[in-house]
């Protein structure tokens, strides 16, 4: 019991210790924390105070084993607790970095690692493991391959993500480089990336590359059947980045959706509409169908409006009224003015129509039309003019009859 009673005695007097000294190492750390980069240091702050106690700990426990070792001492029980301590380290580093869904399955497996390692089994358990599952062509399948696989990919796809947001970050920054060119240049770094990540992991995993030629003709005829649309969405996509036929803040109407473009992707654009709906337009619509891009080359668009008035209105004061009410209205542009042309003598009212123009599409159109009607509405108001109401005439022929009919309703029934 003696040597034991040691290990237990060492082990507390390190976990004490390490207790003791916590709060101050923590105060120490955290003045060094202070000092660093202003994009380190809220990771940091985060990251730092909960891996100090279990970092003294597994330091003390260690110092203890080394001690013993080097005394020729059983130091069984005090390298389980410096192997658990360690464990417990690593969960709280990595888990820090991984999302919420794999913290646990993460803290597992590094729990269990951990044990095997502090009964001395780990080796014996690693090469069983290595030497189960199915084969496939030189190696197997083994758990110890998949689970490296998994982290190996995982890796080099965290380390992908991770690049690709801080190069889509500085291609964005670019003061002298179109919006549609930085969004395809931020997609083009990403797939790249993406693609020599893969690359990588199975290089780093051992498998042959010359089997991407299998693999690509798979999906060369699965495109061709099965993703033809896809990769319709993708081709026109990269077409209306690098052409900037349609551009990020312009606006456009197409199939009855009128709005301006929040986004272009490489499979839709994102389309926000006055009523605040957001339409995700596939791209291969904005190349086949009819695009009206009104603010392609500039934003300044003319409006048309058609109005009525009767043959008995003083025409020439009309049409002065209609132009100066145009004028008045807010977002109508001074110039180029807004004009009011005669445009026919119809059977029952002449038409003119009023047009103006305006530098904010984005801003909407009917309701900047219709505050200029509104404004021609008080003006003919204030001078007397009417707006004809279309009338149809009757006309009964000499020698012919009107056929009149009395229908009896339930109302008269029950009056």
């Amino acid at each position: 019991m003696g040597p034991y009673l040691l290990q237990a005695g060492g082990i507390l007097a390190a976990l004490v210790l390490g207790s003791l000294l916590a709060p101050s190492v923590r105060k120490w750390v955290m003045s060094g924390v202070a000092r660093l980069p202003e994009n380190l240091r809220p990771l940091a702050t985060e990251t730092v105070p909960r891996l100090i106690r279990p970092a003294i700990w597994a330091a003390l426990l260690y110092a203890c084993q080394a001690a013993m070792a080097g005394g020729n001492m059983d130091s069984t029980l005090v390298r389980i607790a410096s192997s658990l301590s360690l464990a417990w380290l690593l969960i709280r580093l990595v888990t820090t970095f991984l999302p919420a869904g794999f913290r646990k399955p993460a803290g597992w497996v590094i729990w269990i690692f951990a044990a095997l390692y502090a009964v001395g089994i780990l080796d014996e358990v690693m090469t069983w493991l290595s030497t189960i599952g199915p084969p496939f062509g030189d190696r197997i399948i083994s758990p110890v391959f998949v689970v490296q696989a998994i982290a190996t990919v995982a890796l080099f796809m965290f380390a992908a993500n991770w690049l690709a947001g801080k190069l889509k970050t500085r291609v964005d920054e670019l003061p002298q480089v179109e919006p549609s060119l930085r969004i395809l240049m931020g997609n083009a770094v990403q797939v790249g990336l993406f693609f020599g990540a893969a690359l990588l992991a199975m290089a780093g995993l051992g498998i042959p590359l010359s089997g991407l030629a299998v693999l690509g003709g798979a999906i060369g005829v699965g495109l061709g059947f099965g993703m033809q649309q896809i990769v319709a969405n993708f081709i026109s996509g990269v077409i209306l980045l690098t052409d900037r036929s349609i551009k990020p803040d312009d606006v456009i109407e197409v199939d009855e959706t009128y709005g301006v473009v929040k986004s272009l992707g490489l499979r839709y654009a994102s389309v926000i509409t006055r009523d605040g709906k957001e339409h995700l337009i596939p791209n291969e619509m904005l190349i086949t169908d009819k695009v009206v891009n009104w603010s392609y080359s500039n934003k300044e668009v003319r409006v048309k409006r058609r109005l009525r008035v009767e043959y008995e209105t003083d025409l020439r004061e009309a049409v002065d009224l209609v132009e100066k009410g145009a004028m008045q209205t807010d977002r109508v542009l001074a110039r180029p003015a807004p004009k009011c042309l005669v445009m026919e003598f119809g059977d029952e009212a002449i038409e003119i129509e009023v047009r103006f123009w305006i530098n904010d599409p984005q801003n909407g159109v009917s309701n900047v039309s219709s505050a200029v009607m509104l404004n021609i509405w008080d003006k003919f108001r204030e001078a007397g003019i009417d707006i004809p109401l279309r009338h149809e005439d009757v006309l009964i022929t000499p020698g012919s009859t009107l056929k009149v009919e009395m229908v009896k309703s339930d109302t008269d029934e029950q009056a």
